[in-house]
Parts: structure tokens; sequence; C-alpha cells
């Protein structure tokens, strides 16, 4: 399934406070590092990064972490190539296997790539895209999840039905309880103020 190309949305510029505390984390490990190395981020710091050009008006709350869905190489843990204390509040990497949550399995094929806004080099950072990231705030559920969803609802979806498809697709491969399905169904119709019903 091709998702919409999103780069006509895309910050231009990194201006929010919390945007410019995950650049700064980033090019100090970009500077450590003593090679190439690609990663790709979900949770609240890729939302932080796709509204990266947003007044301080519209913060969304400090994320602790930058969640890695995947790096390459795999071998190379990026987390002692800085001092995670030296920021206020402490950041630092967290890696998860993001097909624990619900996604799409061709999320890899959508990564929008964010390097050049950051202006990293040897370190390339990519993100989730906007659908597959609402996607997963959505079986997530809680209340910064929600509000993570609909403000890239409000810049990133033009058409609920992109989300719907991509989102009734992922369901196919996600091994989520009846009870989990439900707060998907309440998050989808939080976030977009309409129902939908899984399978």
């Amino acid at each position: 399934m091709n998702l919409s190309d999103v780069s006509a949305y895309l910050p231009e510029a990194v201006l929010s406070q919390q945007a410019l505390r995950i650049q700064k984390f980033l090019l100090q490990v970009d500077t450590e590092l003593g090679c190439d190395c690609t990663i790709a981020v979900y949770g609240s710091a890729a939302v932080t990064l796709y509204r990266a050009d947003d007044s301080d008006a519209h913060e969304y709350g400090y994320t602790y972490d930058i969640d890695v869905a995947r790096s390459s190489p795999k071998e190379l843990d990026l987390s002692g190539h800085v001092d995670s204390s030296s920021y206020d509040p402490p950041l630092e990497f967290q890696y998860y296997d993001v097909e624990r949550w619900l996604v799409h399995p061709d999320w890899k094929e959508a990564l929008i790539d964010m390097t050049a806004l950051l202006g990293t080099q040897n370190l390339r950072v990519c993100l989730l895209h906007p659908i597959d990231l609402v996607v997963t705030k959505l079986a997530r559920c809680n209340s910064q999840d929600l509000e993570d969803g609909q403000s890239l609802r409000e810049r990133y979806v033009s058409d609920t039905a992109i989300v719907r498809d991509r989102l009734l697709e992922a369901v196919k491969y996600w091994p989520g309880s009846d009870r989990e399905r439900s707060q998907v169904e309440y998050a989808f119709e939080g976030v977009f103020e309409e129902k939908i019903s899984l399978p």
C-alpha cells in the first residue's frame, strides 16, 4: 500500500524547544560516531520532529527517550555515545521492536528521512511515516498518544480513509486482544471523530 507523499508538509527548520533538544542530542551522537549509522525513530520524539517548526504554543509534552525501531548496523549501540544526564530532562535511546505495537508490516518501506533537517553527517535519522505513526499511537491509547495522533492529523492527514485503510490492513497482522481492539476503536474515534469497527 503506497502512502501519501508528505514532503510538502515537512518542517523546513527546527524551531520548537523540544525539537531543538532532540536535535542537539542527535548532533552530539553524530559527532561521536566513527561510522555511518541509520536509525528508524517512532514515538513522541518522531511526533516532535514532525512538528519541529511549531512555535512554543504547540508543545506536546517532553519525551524522555527516543524510541528506535531499527538501527543499521544492528550491533551498534548508540547509547554510549552521549551523556544523557547532561540534558534536562535527561534524554536517551530506547530500542523497541515497533512490531510489538500495531503497525503495518511494510512500515520500513515508508520511512521519511529527516537527516537534512537535523544536519547530521554520520547518523541518518528516519521517522515512521506520519500515518504509520498515528496507527501506533492508536494502539497505545493514553492521553499523550491521542494528543500526538491529533497533532499529526492536523498537519499530515488530509483524508481519514488513508489511515482507516492502513489501520485495517495492520490489524490483520496484530495479535491484539478484543479489549485492545476496542481501545483502538475508541482511540480512532477520539482522534478522527469517526467510528471504526475492527475485525
